[in-house]
């Protein structure tokens, strides 16, 4: 489309100097907020102090009010912004700059939970499109709640419309529930952040359309990836998911999942559980002393293993790499007594996988009832044999 320089200017005076669309109304009502700027706005323009000591609920959401008006940006400088229950608007953006280390030593800005009875600190219900980068997320672990990081909560039933949530570059971390619980979630991205030491999963997803990246999930205290009620179309790629006391990723029910390239250490359970999936592929994953320690995870079977595969239909594994071990620097007991363990397979091809000292009772552990066109062959290894 061809726009000319004088339909160009004439057009002008109905933007916003963010170049947004807004109703006098809405101008009126932003100049109220003291805003500078009507696309990028600091919270510490609305009095948020970030010092760690003054709470900021009430400043910080005023400048999440004021960028809903023009699905604007809402910057945190570095700093410590005591919060809870902040209702994060849809097509806005929270931006701070990305300086978090994998260590305890914080930089850049925190969001820190000041009150144990919050629901989370970033609600993004309703916020479709919304894109969080930077940030990071501080919880308290010891919360008689159950209080998440990130919640999208549809309660009872999912959008109308795609989400279409990104949570990029952050850390959440220390929460009595998951890092981030995205329930009835349409279209998700989650790259590229840390999810650490929440008493529940470092991810929790019921829900579909989803892209999960180079992410790392480590010391959560269920599962690093934990989804379920017929989670669906999830591309699971390049993520490090280690030392969760439940299982590294336990599916329970769903298809359409690509599960490739990810590295999954030391988890409690198996490295991978998929229960009931439908249409998966698992390729080229490395599950490395995995079974750690399964007690929480019931009693009477053997959870030591490093993938379990239990009522599946139509699923590949293939091309994966497993080895048994103790805890770094050599401590602990060697885990896990088995390679894979295998249940109610059908229409499944589970086929050259690789177990290099990688298991110590047996590589394969069948408890049967596999229906029609089930194969297994081709799998290779070898018992842990190392001091």
């Amino acid at each position: 489309m061809n726009i000319g320089r004088r339909n160009f200017i004439k057009g002008m005076p109905a933007l916003g100097a963010a170049g947004l669309m807004m109703t006098s109304a809405q101008r009126e009502a932003f100049a109220r907020t003291g805003a500078r700027s009507q696309s990028i706005i600091n919270v510490k323009e609305f009095g948020a102090k970030g010092d760690g000591e003054t709470h900021d609920s009430k400043a910080i959401q005023d400048a999440l009010d004021a960028a809903g008006m023009v699905q604007g940006t809402v910057y945190f400088p570095s700093g410590k912004y005591l919060c809870h229950d902040l209702k994060v608007h849809q097509h806005t953006t929270l931006l701070a700059d990305p300086v978090w280390r994998f260590s305890p030593a914080q930089k850049g800005a925190v969001l820190v939970l000041d009150s144990d009875e919050a629901d989370c600190v970033l609600n993004i219900t309703g916020a479709f499109g919304v894109h969080l980068h930077g940030l990071q997320i501080k919880g308290n672990p010891k919360a008689e709640k159950l209080i998440h990081g990130i919640f999208l909560n549809n309660a009872t039933e999912f959008s109308k419309k795609e989400d279409s949530i990104v949570v990029d570059d952050c850390k959440v971390q220390h929460f009595s529930g998951h890092g981030l619980y995205l329930l009835r979630i349409w279209l998700f991205i989650v790259r590229h952040s840390h999810f650490y030491r929440n008493n529940g999963s470092g991810i929790a997803v019921v829900g579909w359309d989803g892209f999960v990246t180079d992410n790392q999930l480590s010391g959560n205290g269920q599962h690093g990836f934990g989804a379920e009620k017929g989670a669906s179309t999830i591309m699971f790629t390049a993520n490090r998911v280690e030392w969760n006391k439940g299982y590294g990723m336990y599916i329970n029910g769903g298809d359409a999942w690509d599960i490739t390239g990810n590295c999954f250490d030391r988890n409690g359970g198996a490295g991978i559980y998929l229960a009931g999936m439908r249409t998966t592929a698992v390729s080229g994953n490395v599950i490395r002393r995995c079974g750690k320690d399964s007690s929480m995870l019931g009693e009477g079977i053997d959870y030591s293993t490093q993938m379990i595969f239990d009522g599946c239909r139509g699923i590949s594994v293939v091309c994966n790499s497993a080895a048994a071990g103790k805890d770094d620097r050599g401590k602990g007991v060697v885990t896990p007594n088995y390679g894979m363990t295998l249940a109610n397979l059908e229409y499944c091809s589970i086929t050259s996988n690789t177990f290099y000292k990688g298991y110590l009772k047996d590589m394969i552990l069948d408890r049967g009832g596999h229906g029609k066109e089930f194969v297994l062959k081709n799998n290779v290894g070898s018992s842990y044999s190392g001091k």
